[in-house]
């Protein structure tokens, strides 16, 4: 059996205008948030993480509780 629950990296969103001609940078490395995912439902379990490795944590403890 697989399991539940999944650590997805999610890139962190932010608003911002631009205007004609301005270009913009790509996302920077640190720009990202990992997210626990059920696979189930699709949705996302919990808060943001900044630490992939804190998510893997807590993402294993879930699948070990199901």
């Amino acid at each position: 059996m697989s399991a539940r629950f999944s650590v997805k990296r999610v890139p962190r969103s932010h608003s911002k205008g631009i205007r004609n001609g301005e270009v913009l940078g790509g996302t920077a490395l640190d720009a990202y948030w990992y997210r626990i995912i059920d696979k189930a439902t699709g949705d996302f379990v919990g808060g943001k993480h900044e630490d992939e490795a804190i998510a893997m944590g807590e993402c294993v403890r879930l699948n070990t509780r199901t």
